[in-house]
């Protein structure tokens, strides 16, 4: 095609028809161009193809982690109204000095939250590598209020339990330790005791005492206060969680 081209030009010079050369030779590089910038375009169409297909991946995989946050949330929050209702019951006894035949599981009161979160910090940095603007500003605004509520958790919450809590109950040997030692099937994942065959690891009659205490009733309120400040908290991402699930379910139809 070039020796094509070349003879063409060769042709019209040696007729002397200048004027026809430059005519042909300036279509000629307009033709060239003209193939080249095809090329280009041709070349960011698969570029973006291929970016779109990651993306779509990205996005994909985004939308399954939170669908098993979501299980996450609800187990946190079905946790939640169990140690509520027990820290009810706890107070009725000590300041209402309610007479109740029965309390809640008594180890709640030190219940503590397997974290495992697949939607975390890190998805934020992902963010940066998606196009979709409205799915990166949800993302962001998501993995910031789990932030929020691992730290009113983590950081408020569990030193409560860990450094007050949980060393009262030791100090007034409220647990019994014979139940926990011959129990078979100790399951931290969910901190479900399945094997207890009716034995408490925590003696309920001594808590039910302690709960008549000054000094447990104040403790009792610092840690109510946490455990619904990380309500709130679990509240807020839920609704976040299921907006960002519909948005990307509704955005991947157009990839």
């Amino acid at each position: 095609m070039i020796k094509f081209f070349r003879k063409i030009r060769q042709n019209l010079l040696s007729e002397g028809k200048t004027r026809k050369y430059f005519k042909y030779a300036i279509g000629e590089i307009l033709l060239v161009v003209i193939g080249i910038l095809i090329a280009l375009g041709i070349n960011n169409w698969n570029e973006n193809r291929k970016f779109k297909n990651v993306e779509k991946n990205v996005l994909t995989n985004i939308y399954k982690n939170l669908g098993t946050d979501s299980i996450q949330f609800k187990y946190y929050t079905q946790q939640f109204k169990q140690i509520e209702k027990l820290h009810l019951e706890l107070f009725k006894v000590g300041v209402d000095n309610k007479s109740l035949d029965s309390i809640s599981e008594p180890t709640l009161i030190r219940r503590s939250l397997y974290f495992k979160q697949l939607i975390n910090s890190g998805f934020g940095e992902k963010a940066e590598t998606i196009n979709n603007t409205k799915i990166k500003e949800a993302l962001i605004t998501y993995t910031r209020s789990i932030d929020d509520m691992e730290s009113i958790y983590l950081g408020q919450l569990t030193p409560l339990i860990e450094n007050k809590l949980k060393p009262l109950l030791a100090e007034e040997k409220l647990y019994n330790t014979e139940n926990w030692f011959y129990l078979k099937d100790k399951n931290f994942e969910d901190y479900s005791y399945k094997q207890l065959n009716g034995k408490n690891l925590l003696d309920k009659n001594g808590l039910i005492q302690l709960a008549k205490t000054d000094k447990f009733q104040q403790l009792l309120f610092e840690i109510n206060v946490k455990w619904n400040d990380f309500y709130t908290r679990i509240k807020i991402v839920i609704e976040e969680n299921n907006s960002l699930r519909n948005l990307i379910k509704s955005e991947l139809k157009n990839y």
